[in-house]
């Protein structure tokens, strides 16, 4: 009765996220390719490019249909008050709070990841979506970010990989983890097209390192900053979408 009274709580703050998330959006023009690459059901895990701190959230989160937890950073927050107040609200929605222990102004402690990392993994298990930004660091950022150009595309952190081996391990259902790319163009207004990938699954065996750049470049393919192959390498191998 509890956790179905906790998945209530959160199916009205993603309701209620979702309204600001479309103020937040008025000055943007907003296309989604590709939804019917989306799974029908969880769990899954939505691996995206981060360009800007703000759009990238609230888009995705118009374009699934679909209640998602963000993994989030609050270490850029500076004041302890917005930090209570952000991270109130983070809970109220269910999603995890992780801090980046690289972030050269780190204002939050980065407390024990193992219980961001937790909580994912029970969300995972219970069906639950994950938004995660294995980046780490928007393109756009009024705090702190490491990238200095528009196109810039920082190594993907592995974590959302290990979430979905670690629900697998425990019981979950085989994780899909969907490529996302955001395609922003700049203007007047903005104009932002968000492209599904086809979804993948991590696979034993095989090189989770080589897993991970594999979904790196279908992201840059898809917000259309591809980086070029280098001449005469093998390319990455990884699951695509399970039958059934």
């Amino acid at each position: 009765m509890e956790r179905l009274s906790e998945r209530l709580m959160g199916r009205r703050a993603h309701r209620s996220i979702r309204a600001a998330c479309g103020l937040a959006l008025r000055n943007v023009d907003l296309a989604v390719e590709g939804s019917e690459r989306l799974p029908a059901t969880g769990p899954a895990i939505v691996a995206a490019r981060h360009y800007h701190h703000l759009y990238d959230g609230c888009a995705l989160l118009t374009a699934i249909p679909h209640p998602v937890h963000i993994v989030v950073a609050l270490d850029w927050l500076e004041h302890p008050a917005g930090r209570r107040l952000m991270t109130a609200a983070c809970h109220a929605a269910g999603w995890p709070i992780v801090a980046r222990s690289d972030h050269p102004a780190l204002s939050a402690p980065a407390g024990p990841p193992l219980a961001a990392s937790r909580q994912c993994v029970d969300l995972l298990r219970g069906g639950e979506w994950l938004l995660v930004f294995p980046e780490g660091y928007p393109t756009i950022d009024p705090a702190y970010t490491p990238k200095t150009g528009d196109d810039a595309f920082l190594p993907f952190r592995a974590g959302f990989a290990r979430f979905a081996l670690l629900a697998e391990r425990q019981g979950a259902a085989p994780v899909p983890i969907v490529p996302t790319g955001l395609d922003y163009r700049r203007g007047t207004r903005w104009r932002l097209t968000i492209r599904f990938g086809e979804a993948r699954f991590v696979e034993r065996g095989i090189s989770l390192a080589a897993q991970i750049a594999e979904i790196e470049e279908q992201v840059r393919q898809l917000s259309g900053v591809a980086q070029p192959e280098e001449p005469g390498a093998p390319p990455h191998v990884v699951g695509t979408a399970r039958e059934g």
